[in-house]
C-alpha cells in the first residue's frame, strides 16, 4: 500500500504507512530506504538522510540506498560525501549506471572535471541511451577547453531527447566557442522555446 501511495504521489500516506512498516519490522532496510525518499519528496531531507542511513546500517549490499545517501548529501552540499556513498553503491553493483552518473554530477560540483568525465563515460557505457549522462560529459568537457567533445555529446543528447533544452544551450555555449556564431544563437533560440530561460539571455547578443 505504501508504495502505490508513493506512485501516486501521496508523500505522506508513503511515509506514514513505511513507518508503520518499520513498527512491524524494525531491521527492514527496504522499508527505510522507501521512507526515506518519501521524506525526500516532502522536502525532509534531513529526515531521509537518517533513514537513508539506517537503509544502509541494516543492509551495508543495499546499492540503492547508498545511491540515495548520496544525493541527499550533495543535495545538501556535502559533495565528497556524496562521492564516498556513490563509490560504495558502485562497489556493491558494478554496473550501477545511475550511480556513475551521480558521482560524476557530485565531483563536477567539486572541480574534478577530468574524474567526472570518466564517471559520465562510464555510465554511457553501462547505457548507451543516456541522454542525461551525454548532457553531464558535454558539461564536464566544456570545463576543459573540449569544444568539439562538447558538440558531440550534446549533439548525442538532442539525438535521443529532441527537447532537452539544456543540451541545446550547452551545444551553443561550445559553437560560440568554436566561432560558430550563427549555429550557437540557432541553439539558444531553441532552448529558450524549450523553456530555458538561459537561453534567452544568450539569445540577446544575436541578431
Amino acid at each position: 500500500r505504501a508504495s502505490i501511495k508513493f506512485e501516486l504521489e501521496d508523500y505522506k500516506g508513503a511515509s506514514d504507512d513505511f513507518t508503520m512498516c518499520i513498527r512491524y519490522d524494525p531491521k527492514n532496510a527496504n522499508a527505510y530506504n522507501d521512507r526515506g525518499s518519501a521524506k525526500k519528496k516532502l522536502g525532509d531531507e534531513d529526515g531521509a538522510k537518517a533513514d537513508y542511513e539506517k537503509a544502509v546500517q541494516f543492509d551495508p549490499q543495499l546499492a540503492l540506498a547508498y545511491n540515495n545517501l548520496g544525493s541527499i548529501k550533495k543535495k545538501l552540499g556535502d559533495f565528497k560525501g556524496a562521492v564516498l556513498e556513490y563509490s560504495l553503491a558502485i562497489k556493491i553493483k558494478p554496473d550501477y549506471g545511475l550511480a556513475y552518473n551521480n558521482r560524476g554530477a557530485a565531483r563536477f560540483e567539486l572541480g574534478e572535471y577530468i574524474l567526472a568525465v570518466n564517471d559520465f563515460t562510464e555510465a554511457i557505457k553501462l547505457d548507451t541511451k543516456y541522454a542525461y549522462a551525454y548532457n553531464n560529459r558535454a558539461a564536464a568537457k566544456c570545463k576543459l577547453e573540449d569544444y568539439k567533445g562538447v558538440v558531440a555529446d550534446c549533439t548525442m543528447a538532442i539525438k535521443l531527447d529532441p527537447n532537452y533544452g539544456y543540451a541545446y544551450l550547452n551545444r551553443g555555449i561550445a559553437k560560440e566557442m568554436l566561432r560558430s556564431m550563427e549555429d550557437a544563437c540557432s541553439d539558444w533560440k531553441k532552448a529558450a522555446e524549450l523553456g530555458i530561460e538561459t537561453g534567452n539571455t544568450y539569445a540577446s547578443d544575436c541578431n
